[in-house]
């Protein structure tokens, strides 16, 4: 293990500059993508925020999460609580919109998961038939059971159609969020691309799919400070993916210096110099103000 990390920052000094500014870019233009997304459905749900604030608002949240030990909750407060000091936006616009924005992304997440199934398969056990017989009954079963829940329970489907102001966004609206969110998640796999290359790896486009979805599993787990299990999946998926050891700890290295070590500081930076100590104010009335706000 320390020899592969040995190995691995000397190979990290060899690395081509040209692919790592490549993936600096990708990751800046991946910022102003995701404040473009958010902006779509907080312009949809009567708010205002330009793109810019938007876009800070997001890179604040990143570095919240990052650090915060509850990542996705601290994260969405605080990119929530940034916005809202800039523009025309209430907390449950922001906080509406915000959900909202994490939807438009499943369509992008299941076409990256449907590209990454034949890379994974063979690192799958083999399922039997037996095994998948008794899953799609089972699936089936959940479906029946789901229908017929839902049919008994419209007033709750209403109610959470009314909070969520689904009037509000339109087909057009959330089809524009998904096209930001597809270009998003290109991006991100262009991203993997320039980190390999720049070590002098080459991954094909369903591989990098898959080291996508790796690593947005692996920011699933809770850890401290937000490291560990990002950088342990992508090292592990390099690896088997055939990628040497030494290899797979410089392009970990140059992803992560770049997806966490940049988004970190420069959110950080965000958060200091836009709000201070005011925004850990407004994080903590913004439980007691968004249920109190019935109109958008």
């Amino acid at each position: 293990m320390w020899s592969a990390l040995r190995d691995g920052l000397a190979t990290l000094a060899d690395a081509d500059p040209i692919y790592v500014a490549g993936a600096v870019v990708l990751y800046v233009i991946s910022l102003f993508l995701v404040g473009a997304r958010w902006r779509v459905f907080v312009r949809a749900l009567g708010g205002d925020v330009s793109v810019w604030r938007a876009t800070l608002a997001n890179l604040g949240g990143i570095a919240a999460g990052n650090i915060a030990p509850a990542t996705r909750v601290g994260g969405e407060a605080c990119r929530i609580a940034l916005v809202r000091q800039s523009g025309t936006v209430t907390w449950r616009q922001a906080t509406i919109a915000a959900a909202w924005d994490r939807v438009a992304e499943l369509p992008s997440i299941a076409v990256l998961a449907a590209l990454s199934v034949g890379v994974l398969r063979p690192f799958v056990p083999v399922w039997r038939a037996r095994t998948l017989a008794i899953g799609a009954l089972g699936v089936l079963v959940a479906v029946l059971v789901g229908v017929n829940v839902l049919k008994r329970s419209r007033n709750r489907l209403r109610h959470w159609a009314d909070y969520l102001a689904a009037d509000r966004v339109s087909v057009g609206t959330y089809v524009t969020g998904t096209l930001l969110a597809s270009l998003m998640w290109i991006q991100d796999v262009l991203r993997l691309a320039c980190a390999t290359r720049a070590i002098g790896v080459s991954l094909s486009t369903s591989e990098l799919a898959a080291l996508s979805m790796i690593a947005m599993l692996g920011g699933l787990v809770p850890a401290i400070a937000g490291l560990g299990p990002v950088e342990a999946s992508l090292a592990a998926g390099l690896l088997a993916f055939g990628v040497s050891p030494a290899n797979a700890v410089a392009v970990t290295a140059v992803e992560r210096a770049i997806s966490y070590g940049l988004s970190t500081a420069g959110g950080t930076l965000v958060i200091t110099l836009v709000s201070g100590r005011s925004l850990w104010a407004a994080l903590r009335q913004s439980s007691a103000t968004l249920p109190d706000t019935a109109d958008l």
